[in-house]
Order: C-alpha cells, then sequence, then structure tokens
C-alpha cells in the first residue's frame, strides 16, 4: 500500500541469534519538522488541533512533514509561518528524533526558534483546523503533564528546548 503520505513495505527480518520474522512490516514516511517557537516576550507559539488517530484534540508545536528535496530547517520555518502566521528569529537544530523506530523509518527535526514574532496570517492546508495557542514558557511542562502535548517528537522537542534555554551561551544567562 502506497500514499502521498506513507508507503507500506514487506521485509524479512533476520534477527542476530538467527531467528526469522517474515513478513516484518515497515511503513516508510517522510521524515518530519518540528519547531518549538518562542516569542520575545517568552510566550511559546502552540498549535490546538484534532488528531482523528487518537480522536483527540491536541495542544502542539509546528509541525509538518519535510517535502521531497526540501532541508528540514526550511520545512520547520514553512510550517511554523504556514499553521500561525510566525516567523523570523534565531533558530538552532536540536537534533532528531525517531518517534517509533521499530515501525517507521523516518526521522523528526528539531528546533528552537527564538524571538519569533507575528509576520502575517495563517495559511493552513485544506483540511487543517487550526487554532495558535500562546503557552508561557515557564507553563509548557504543565501542558505536556496535564496530557494537552501528547505527541512523543513533540514532548521531545519540549524538553530539548527547555534544556537548551537553560544553557548560558556567548555570556548570556538562561533565558527561563
Amino acid at each position: 500500500m502506497e500514499t502521498s503520505y506513507f508507503a507500506l513495505r514487506s521485509d524479512k527480518l533476520r534477527l542476530p541469534d538467527g531467528a526469522v520474522k517474515d513478513p516484518y512490516y515497515v511503513i516508510e514516511r517522510p521524515d518530519a519538522a518540528i519547531v518549538f517557537p518562542l516569542t520575545e516576550v517568552g510566550e511559546v507559539v502552540l498549535v490546538r488541533q484534532y488528531r482523528p488517530a487518537i480522536g483527540k484534540v491536541e495542544l502542539g508545536l509546528p509541525a509538518g512533514l519535510v517535502e521531497e528535496g526540501e532541508k528540514p530547517e526550511k520545512a520547520a520555518r514553512r510550517e511554523l509561518q504556514e499553521e500561525t502566521g510566525y516567523a523570523g528569529g534565531e533558530w538552532e537544530s536540536l537534533g532528531a528524533v525517531a518517534s517509533s523506530p521499530s515501525l517507521k523509518d523516518n526521522w523528526a527535526h528539531l528546533y528552537l526558534a527564538r524571538g519569533v514574532e507575528r509576520a502575517g496570517s495563517q495559511q493552513p492546508d485544506e483540511y487543517e483546523r487550526l487554532e495558535v495557542v500562546l503557552v508561557p514558557v515557564g507553563e509548557i511542562l504543565a501542558e505536556v503533564r496535564t496530557g494537552n502535548i501528547v505527541s512523543s517528537s513533540g514532548v521531545a522537542a519540549v524538553l530539548l528546548a527547555l534544556d537548551a534555554l537553560n544553557e548560558p551561551s556567548e555570556g548570556r544567562p538562561p533565558d527561563l
């Protein structure tokens, strides 16, 4: 099975001890880009949207798929603008995580964007219904703890961004 969002591949998996699992299914999926956007006044720009696969409204970081030939940071910048209308700031990579490496072959590239600002209107995809929500950075972990932010790669981005914000760089004090 193949769509523009994923393909299902059947492999013959040979384990190190010689055991064979056949078939072993892998979901091939494009990489994703996720951004932790922080305004100058210390608010995290989030989006609230319905997630049909889990039947829940989720509060999450702006994110989307990396298009073929596109650099992950460019995809993250594009998604931030399209989903929230925010742009700009100083960007840094937080690395990449595999959200489900036993099942999917893709990576989620994580970014911290400091000093983003409103730069226009939202331009969501045809079936995206997004509400922009601003949360003070000091309250973002509570959104994870209470189950409002549930995406595993989004949670990883939150934790890595908070860690980066707490590390003084170039003689600057921590941002928190």
